[in-house]
């Protein structure tokens, strides 16, 4: 018996030895990378965070410029004291004049490292996304900085829902067409999210402004907490805690195809420039805006015809209910010929009056 238990332990200890081991303190853990396009070269730096004594975070960046993304890696590493570990890493950054170009090859590099999450985000900086991530914005580290900057917009405010996985899986699809947040750095401190860039296939080709942006996610996404002011003539109210949803339809029979999309809204209203706000008062603003609703939601599906994109998935949903359906055809004219109808229903569900 002792015998085999002194046999049982030599083994553990042996195949104890085998086991590769990475102690935390002996690695550089990013939680932010990014990529510019600069001099006919790709720009990629690093941030890793360093803990100090007194709890604050210092950034720590890394910066390579290659051709071929694989370099750009291998050159980042040769330059860090400790090796790189991208198990961490929050957010990936690509400036906007890569992103004008295309980055394909570094999605396709990131989704095949097993150690990165597929829930990581990506954004798209106005300006250079080297020098974003040199900022100090927060107490926590600038990577998760920018991830929970990211989240707090995706959560309560009007950007769509997006990570590594989503875009990925979008930018293989015939019917549908991807996008991307915009961040800008205002300052050395502080960051805002500025628009959202919409792609073709595989390159950036058109923005979104923050003022459509409340439009934009009534189309692709749903909202759980939005906010938005609606004005008619000298009154205005501010509809707070915004759900929404919508339902998407494709008549085939039609031709050209016609495409009816349901948008369901409800609020409260929190602010009133009025004197007193009545069941009269609150018909009155959900039909201004609905009618606002079915506008800039028409003026953006007409501007994705225009472009030739469809961050919508129009093309997925008319795939999914025609027979003998042809893409070539779909892209060339059928899509630019569409016809949209938006039926938008707001409905206030509770008001509180304020002067």
């Amino acid at each position: 018996m002792k015998k085999s238990f002194f046999l049982f332990l030599a083994t553990i200890l042996i195949l104890s030895g085998c086991v590769q081991q990475q102690i935390i303190d002996k690695q550089n853990i990013e939680t932010a990378t990014a990529f510019d396009w600069t001099e006919g070269k790709i720009l990629g730096t690093v941030l890793y965070p360093t803990y100090m004594p007194d709890k604050s975070v210092f950034n720590n960046v890394l910066l390579a410029k290659s051709k071929v993304t694989r370099e750009i890696l291998e050159k980042l590493q040769k330059k860090s004291d400790q090796p790189l570990v991208t198990g961490s890493i929050q957010v990936v950054l690509f400036g906007e004049d890569l992103a004008k170009r295309g980055f394909y090859e570094l999605i396709d590099s990131f989704q095949r490292d097993p150690n990165i999450g597929s829930r990581i985000h990506l954004a798209v900086v106005d300006g250079s996304a080297s020098t974003l991530l040199m900022g100090k914005y927060g107490n926590t580290g600038n990577g998760i900085y920018i991830k929970d900057l990211l989240d707090h917009n995706m959560k309560y405010l009007d950007v769509p829902r997006q990570n590594l996985h989503l875009f990925g899986a979008y930018l293989y699809e015939k019917g549908r067409t991807t996008y991307l947040p915009i961040i800008k750095q205002i300052d050395n401190t502080e960051l805002g999210i500025t628009g959202m860039a919409l792609f073709n296939r595989k390159k950036m080709v058109e923005k979104i402004p923050p003022k459509k942006m409340f439009f934009f996610k009534l189309l692709v996404d749903r909202h759980s907490a939005g906010n938005q002011a609606v004005r008619i003539n000298n009154e205005e109210v501010v509809v707070r805690s915004i759900s929404s949803s919508n339902n998407i339809k494709v008549n085939t029979k039609k031709q050209p195809y016609e495409v009816t999309i349901h948008i369901y809204i409800e609020g409260i209203i929190r602010e009133y420039t009025g004197k007193k706000i009545s069941n009269t008062v609150m018909r009155k603003f959900e039909k201004g805006f609905e009618k606002r609703i079915e506008k800039e939601t028409l003026s953006l599906l007409k501007d994705f015809q225009r472009h030739k994109i469809d961050p919508v998935g129009i093309g997925e949903r008319t795939e999914n209910v025609s027979r003998h359906f042809n893409w070539d055809k779909w892209w060339d004219s059928d899509y630019q010929n569409v016809t949209f109808k938006i039926i938008p229903k707001v409905q206030i569900v509770e008001s509180g009056t304020v002067e």
